[in-house]
């Protein structure tokens, strides 16, 4: 059993290692910009964008040891910390934060409390496209292809799919389960930010399961996780067989009103008990349903 565990653990390391430093960042800060979009209306598509950009993915210096993500400068009417960094000039004076999220807050702040900024309010949160083109015409930065920049980095990382969450924080899901040799199930999945603790029950029809477990986000949309429970052979002498299992799921965010997301998992579970094989390897679609 040591074995299976040990290249378990190696497929799951590989797999993070092989993600690149934008779903990372994506991973690290997206629960931040949803919190700020229920707050102030600046759609969370947008801000990690910005964020991932300006900041070179959480990279630069200014980033590092700055805490700025977004690339504001000190401007006349802030009184806090700063940080010297060139920039189109040398020598410029940019805002210094002592963690990221505020520098996520003040660039909510930012836009929502200038002038200049406020038309790109009355635009839908879900249109990205405009907010990206207006930020762009509103002088927010100096690069032409500034807003193409934008919308390139939305859609290719389909940021546009956490504009769609209204609670961030805490979400519970009922869950339909489809696959093998679990050919279907029924559960219910509750995300607190990073993490997710699930219950379901699942069968083929001629053994069933039935567990508990818990996920935690390792990169953007990607968990790792282990579950425990039992596994029902009404044919067995023994009917009842715990078990332990390990899984990787990838969480899809679906633009069908008729559910939420789509969870492709797969894992293997490893019988505590002797019978006729030592693991059962699966594959399934979770469909998540308010």
């Amino acid at each position: 059993m040591k074995k299976y565990l040990f290249f378990l653990f190696l497929f799951f390391s590989l797999l993070g290692f092989s993600q690149n430093k934008t779903d990372s960042y994506i991973s690290k800060y997206s629960s931040i910009a949803v919190v700020e979009m229920n707050k102030y209306s600046i759609p969370a598509s947008i801000t990690l964008a910005q964020g991932i950009l300006e900041s070179g993915n959480g990279e630069s210096r200014l980033a590092v040891d700055g805490k700025n993500h977004f690339g504001i400068k000190c401007h006349s009417n802030w009184n806090g910390k700063t940080i010297i960094v060139d920039d189109d000039e040398k020598g410029e004076c940019f805002r210094k934060y002592s963690k990221v999220s505020e520098s996520y807050r003040d660039h909510s702040l930012f836009l929502s409390e200038r002038g200049r900024y406020s038309f790109l309010f009355t635009y839908k949160k879900s249109d990205y496209k405009k907010w990206a083109r207006g930020l762009k015409k509103a002088g927010y930065a100096t690069n032409p292809n500034y807003a193409s920049l934008l919308i390139d980095l939305i859609e290719k990382y389909e940021l546009y799919n956490y504009d769609k969450i209204d609670q961030p924080n805490k979400q519970l899901y009922f869950v339909h389960n489809y696959g093998l040799p679990y050919l279907t199930g029924i559960g219910a999945f509750y995300f607190k930010k990073r993490s997710v603790i699930f219950s379901e029950v699942n069968t083929s029809f001629v053994f069933s399961g039935a567990s508990i477990g818990y996920h935690y986000e390792l990169l953007n949309k990607f968990y790792v996780g282990a579950s425990s429970g039992l596994i029902y052979f009404p044919t067995k002498e023994r009917e009842f067989i715990p078990q332990i299992s390990t899984e990787l799921m990838f969480r899809k965010f679906s633009k069908n009103k008729l559910y939420n997301s789509v969870l492709i998992r797969g894992g293997v579970q490893l019988p505590l008990e002797k019978i006729d094989f030592k693991l059962i390897p699966y594959v399934s679609l979770s469909y998540l349903f308010k």
